[in-house]
C-alpha cells in the first residue's frame, strides 16, 4: 500500500508580509522559513498542529496574480467557525458564504485579501 500525505499548498499573493500576517493571526501558522526560487520568493509557513503547510510566493517583478476557476478552497478545521471568520474579515477577508450549519458540520468560507478562498469546518457537537 502507498501511503501519502499533502506536503505543502503554494499560493501566490501579492504582499508576502500582509499574506505571513494574515495566515499567523487567523490560522496560527508560523514562518518557517524563506526561499528565493529565482523568479519569486517563497515564505514556508507550517501548521500549529500537523498537517500541510503553506507556502506563499510572490512574484519578484510584481505583475498581477491571475486566478482560474479550476481550484476550490483549502479548508481547515478550527474550534470556532464563527469566531475565526469574524477574525479573517476583520483583516481583509471577504465573506464568501455563512457561517452556518450543514451536514453535521459548522463551515465558513472566504476570500483571503488575495482572492484565494479558505474553508473554515467546525465539528457540531450533540
Amino acid at each position: 500500500m502507498i501511503e501519502t500525505a499533502p506536503a505543502f499548498y503554494k499560493i501566490f499573493v501579492k504582499d508576502l508580509e500582509r499574506s505571513i500576517d494574515f495566515y499567523g493571526t487567523c490560522l496560527g501558522f508560523s514562518e518557517r522559513r524563506r526561499i528565493d526560487a529565482g523568479k519569486f520568493d517563497e515564505v514556508v509557513l507550517a501548521p500549529t498542529k500537523q498537517g500541510a503547510s503553506i507556502v506563499l510566493c510572490r512574484w519578484k517583478d510584481g505583475r498581477d496574480i491571475e486566478r482560474g476557476d479550476a481550484q476550490g478552497p483549502t479548508g481547515y478545521f478550527v474550534a470556532d467557525v464563527d469566531g475565526i471568520a469574524g477574525l479573517m474579515t476583520a483583516r481583509g477577508a471577504n465573506p464568501v458564504l455563512g457561517p452556518l450549519d450543514y451536514s453535521g458540520m459548522r463551515i465558513a468560507v472566504l476570500a483571503d485579501p488575495d482572492g484565494h478562498q479558505i474553508e473554515l469546518l467546525g465539528r457540531i457537537e450533540k
